[in-house]
């Protein structure tokens, strides 16, 4: 045998313990990767550090090497979640949970977070109204989920409508989870994956074009500083936006935003890492509120009583000369973490979030049972909203004996601000049902009225989580939360908005594991609702404890395809057992807790790549959800509004030699629009497509086909109103990186 010489001995010990020297063409695979874009960070931080190349990529991500942005993991593995809380992989967590990772998000060419959760069965969108603005209000297993919206596990509760430009992934946690994140959570929550600084240089961006007339450029930068003398282990990356599009089929609206999120991370790939970051996006809409329902008394729409408004999709009713729609979003965070040995890191992470609304809108409502008229003096809103939030955590991997632990435990500190105005809008013009006219000019009159609501809520929180491993094949996990939640402040009424809960929230689980790659498990959770927990303006509330809600969920979760596609199934039970419901009684303040709500279903799931080529994203729901108890007769044993009883979203894409082809087949089941089910939507289906093709190794073209059945569906539901999906549609877009 020829002996190695010794420069050459040194040069091969410093390749990575999994590679053998026939795999050590990894550099040019590295190179390939980093052209597509799919590049894990943690790959580069090994080509840059040999201390770190026997690390597996999820122990570089624990570091913050690679960061939450890091969503496809080196060979395509199973996307990670990216909460601390979460303390061990997602085939070994009992809950369903779905993550959109940035390549579905891309493939698919979203422009709104509400395109990409339409991946997620059993997830639907409300229509604004009842005091709550139009925005992402979210529906998910039958219960609301508009303040459950979370930014990198910070709960972000302004009313906007969020762009995913500076999302690395989406992640969907069904079922009950006030133990993880505080007040609600009833019927699941949504975490929002912010972008973050690697050490992998890159940089890129997508210029698009629609027949919807969308233009749109989003541009991603990555800089480690190091390279120009800047920091041996510093990076910057800034991610950026400009849009403006309309709606297929709704000619009249539009939606036009910029957005900017620079951030700076120091001490990638040491034991003490700082992230600074900001985010802001803004907004300038034409608000649309859609067309009427009929309602259950009109006379000349008898044939159509409750059912929506017998009109073409480009019906609009709104007012173009005063209606508006105008947001804004900023956010500052900064994130320091420090490992004090393989077994023990701490995380505290402050941030500061802004956000406002100025917004006229037409409800469009008729004016009489016998008319044809629509009357246009629609809601206002100026709303500002403040967050200041600071979580501390602290994970820690021991032993007791025998047993191998994963804890987590952790503070919160929370102060959340809502100062709102509104506005008294007269004298609007009326338009007919079949003939609206959205040019005419506005001649009323539009008063700014003179109180201001001024509500503070503050919540402190201590956490504690753990996973005990019992042995080989079993592991039982637990978690408790304790929170305080004080509401003090006035309503636009001036009357006193005050209350204080103080609430307990747990999680068990126990696991069983016949392999490695799967697990069995069963699952106790619980949530509480506070009845102010939106910063709501209703004092009439803070008379009644918050509602609770308790959870059980059977499933089985196995990763298969050499751990790239996690198949997941789950049945589950959901009880709110003190539901609100109207008061009674002479002495019953309006809403009581003599209400019960339950939901009984199960899911399906398959995430993930098949082969190197074949991807595949896809879920099915079924729910029954119904009201069991309630103060209004009509409404014991109907179903829960706007949830569908079936749905399923499957997205595939496929590559041929260069060529990336995909299919998006989308079911949603019928729905009904209020909680006596005398209104509902029918059924419905679209198919989206997508052809991608690499002009070069820097340059590729994509082209995405929406609703190619130009389905005529109700996206959004609201009491008074609802709001028609976009029509067929396509885009082209040019993606480049260098």
């Amino acid at each position: 045998m020829t002996a190695i010489p010794k420069y050459q001995w040194k040069r091969r010990k410093r390749l990575p313990k999994a590679m053998t020297p026939r795999q050590s063409g990894w550099r040019k695979d590295a190179a390939r990767w980093l052209a597509a874009g799919t590049l894990a960070a943690s790959l580069a931080a090994q080509q840059q550090d040999p201390k770190t190349q026997s690390e597996s990529a999820s122990e570089l991500q624990k570091k913050g090497i690679s960061g939450p942005h890091t969503v496809l993991e080196v060979k395509d593995k199973v996307t990670p979640l990216s909460s601390a809380k979460y303390t061990e992989p997602l085939r070994n967590t009992p809950q369903t949970i779905m993550i959109i990772p940035k390549q579905v998000i891309e493939e698919q060419g979203a422009t709104t977070l509400r395109d990409v959760l339409r991946n997620v069965p059993g997830l639907t969108v409300a229509a604004g109204e009842g005091g709550a603005p139009a925005g992402d209000n979210l529906t998910l297993r039958g219960f609301s989920a508009r303040n459950d919206i979370f930014i990198d596990g910070v709960r972000d509760l302004g009313p906007q409508a969020r762009d995913p430009f500076n999302m690395e992934q989406v992640e969907v946690t069904k079922g009950p989870s006030s133990a993880f994140n505080g007040r609600g959570s009833t019927g699941g929550s949504i975490n929002l994956v912010s972008k973050a600084p690697s050490l992998s240089p890159a940089f890129g961006g997508t210029v698009q074009f629609g027949t919807d007339r969308t233009r749109r450029f989003a541009g991603d930068m990555n800089v480690p500083l190091g390279r120009i003398g800047l920091g041996e282990r510093t990076a910057f990356r800034m991610n950026m936006l400009s849009h403006h599009a309309g709606v297929a089929g709704r000619d009249e609206v539009y939606n036009s935003r910029w957005g900017l999120a620079p951030s700076l991370a120091l001490g990638l790939g040491r034991p003490t890492r700082l992230t600074l970051s900001y985010f802001t996006l803004q907004q300038d809409n034409l608000p649309d509120y859609g067309i009427p329902w009929v309602t259950a008394t009109h006379n000349v729409l008898s044939a159509y009583r409750d059912q929506p408004a017998p009109v073409p999709r480009d019906s609009y009713y709104g007012l173009r000369s005063r209606d508006i729609e105008k947001m804004g979003s900023h956010t500052a965070t900064v994130k320091l973490e420090h490992d004090f040995s393989d077994s023990l890191q701490f995380r505290n992470q402050l941030r500061f979030g802004h956000s406002t609304r100025d917004s006229i809108t037409t409800a469009p409502r008729f004016a009489g049972n016998d008319s044809l008229v629509i009357n246009r003096n629609g809601p206002s809103w100026i709303t500002n909203d403040n967050i200041w939030d600071n979580q501390a955590d602290l994970r820690a991997r021991f032993r007791t004996g025998r047993l191998e632990h994963s804890l987590v435990t952790g503070l919160s500190l929370t102060r959340e601000t809502n100062i709102r105005e509104t506005r008294t809008v007269a004298g609007a013009p009326t338009t007919t049902l079949f003939s609206p006219d959205p040019h005419q000019p506005f001649t009323g009159t539009i008063t700014m009225t003179p109180n201001t609501g001024d509500v503070t809520g503050n919540s402190q929180a201590g956490y504690l989580f753990d996973t005990v491993k019992l042995g080989r094949r079993w592991e039982a996990s637990g978690g408790l939360r304790f929170e305080r939640f004080a509401v003090d402040g006035v309503n636009t009424t001036l009357l006193p908005v005050k209350r204080t809960d103080t609430m307990n929230s747990l999680r068990g689980a126990l696991i069983y594991k016949p392999a490695q790659s799967g697990s069995l498990y069963v699952s106790y959770g619980t949530s509480l609702n506070p009845s102010l927990e939106g910063l709501n303006y209703q004092p009439a509330n803070t008379s009644i404890e918050p509602e609770k809600t308790y959870t059980v969920e059977a499933g089985s979760k196995w990763e298969v395809s050499q751990a790239r596609l996690l198949l997941a199934a789950a049945v589950f039970r959901i009880d709110k057992q003190n539901a609100r419901t109207p008061g009674v009684l002479p002495d019953d303040p309006p809403q009581v807790l003599a209400g019960t709500q339950r939901a009984n279903g199960f899911e399906l799931s398959a995430t993930g790549n098949i082969t190197s080529k074949l991807r595949l994203f896809a879920a099915y729901t079924y729910i029954d959800g119904k009201i069991i108890k309630s103060n209004t007769p009509a409404e014991v044993g109907m179903y829960f509004q706007n949830t569908p009883k079936n749905s399923f979203s499957i997205w595939t894409s496929y590559t041929v030699k260069r060529l990336s082809l995909g299919v998006g087949p989308r079911f949603v089941d019928k729905r009904y629009g209020n909680n006596s089910n005398t209104r509902s939507v029918p059924h419905y289906w679209t198919l989206d497509a997508l052809a991608s093709f690499p002009v070069s190794s820097k340059v590729d073209l994509r082209l995405n086909l929406y609703n190619l059945n130009n389905a005529y569906y109700f996206d959004r539901l609201g009491g008074g109103h609802l709001i028609p999906g976009a029509a067929r549609s396509a885009s082209i877009a040019m993606g480049f990186r260098f």
